[in-house]
């Protein structure tokens, strides 16, 4: 797992490309959110959850994404 969260950070430190990618770069932020909290890292999967969900505030209703991620960020808070 550790390349992969190497590989995450480094997608969501990119500058370029975030207009046209927008929606990589957010679920980046849903995806290292998953890796911290199997990890047992609570305080990083709280701060990727929260950026994620930053984000895609103003998301359609019903995503899948948003709706895991509000509850995942319940349940470790």
């Amino acid at each position: 797992m550790g390349k992969s969260v190497e590989e995450y950070e480094r997608l969501v430190s990119l500058t370029a490309g975030r207009l046209f990618f927008g929606d990589i770069y957010a679920k980046s932020f849903y995806t290292l959110g998953k890796i911290y909290e199997q990890q047992g890292k609570k305080t990083r999967a709280i701060e990727n959850y929260k950026k994620f969900l930053d984000l895609w505030k103003d998301a359609d209703p019903g995503l899948p994404e948003v709706e895991d991620a509000r509850k995942r960020l319940a349940g470790i808070s």
